[in-house]
């Protein structure tokens, strides 16, 4: 079984000191621009961009000017073997894992326009919900290792139920919006079953990326999404924990 590289080895010591940062999906998009953004503000922060195929993430990293607070770790959250490869590799290399971001997701537009409904719910919650879970599980022990364990669920303001139920229109991909309420139920259950660790559900607003092939604009860059994700990494003890938010404050259930 191969092990995933990483491009710089850090050594235990200097492993200690560091922020562990795991972001999964994070050579595209919302994932890559959370990347950046955390390893440009913080050199205090080991930043692992997760990415399906490892010379993508070195090419994404590459293009954020090769940070050597960055490594692409090869992580398909789909694959249980993939996802064990990585718990070993960052077990290896740090010995702990402080923060997860679980950004990878999809809204099923690899299928194509003949897929049946139950091809669109089989696809996306295989994705977005039960590999998320399978793999925030695996790397529970990495986390409990952390002086303050965080996770992070990248959501959507679609998976919020009152504002379906009272504002609407009504999105008609439901099998995209009630995987993130999905989503927000696991991130409830880690805020529960883990009070000491720092849990939140984060709407990262909606940007032009893969998921929705959106023309790129200054007002739906991803980089935008990556803000609220950068404030709750940088919260300290009291920090707040069982939140849905967006930048612009709390998101109603």
């Amino acid at each position: 079984m191969s092990r995933p590289g990483l491009q710089h080895r850090p050594s235990s010591v200097a492993a200690a000191n560091k922020t562990i940062i795991l972001v999964t999906g994070g050579n595209t998009g919302i994932g890559y621009e959370i990347v950046k953004k955390l390893a440009t503000e913080n050199p205090h922060f080991q930043v692992l961009m997760g990415c399906r195929e490892t010379h993508k993430g070195e090419e994404a990293a590459a293009s954020m000017g090769a940070p050597t607070n960055v490594n692409p770790i090869q992580l398909d959250i789909t694959d249980d073997k993939s996802i064990e490869q990585c718990y070993l590799a960052i077990n290896q290399h740090f010995g702990k894992l402080d923060v997860l971001i679980n950004n990878a997701g999809t809204a099923a537009q690899q299928l194509p326009p003949t897929a049946t409904l139950r091809e669109k719910y089989d696809v996306i919650y295989n994705v977005n919900v039960t590999s998320t879970a399978v793999l925030t599980d695996r790397l529970t022990p990495l986390l409990e290792k952390s002086k303050l364990p965080k996770v992070i669920f990248l959501s959507s303001t679609l998976a919020s139920i009152s504002i379906t139920i009272e504002h609407g229109p009504m999105y008609p991909g439901v099998w995209y919006s009630s995987s993130k309420s999905a989503v927000n139920a696991i991130m409830a259950f880690y805020s529960k079953t883990h009070p000491t660790w720092r849990v939140n559900a984060v709407c990262p607003g909606y940007r032009a990326t893969g998921l929705n092939g959106e023309e790129l604009t200054d007002e739906l860059h991803p980089k935008h999404g990556a803000v609220r994700v950068a404030q709750l990494v940088a919260d300290g003890p009291d920090g707040v924990t069982g939140t849905f938010s967006n930048t612009d404050g709390p998101l109603p259930w």
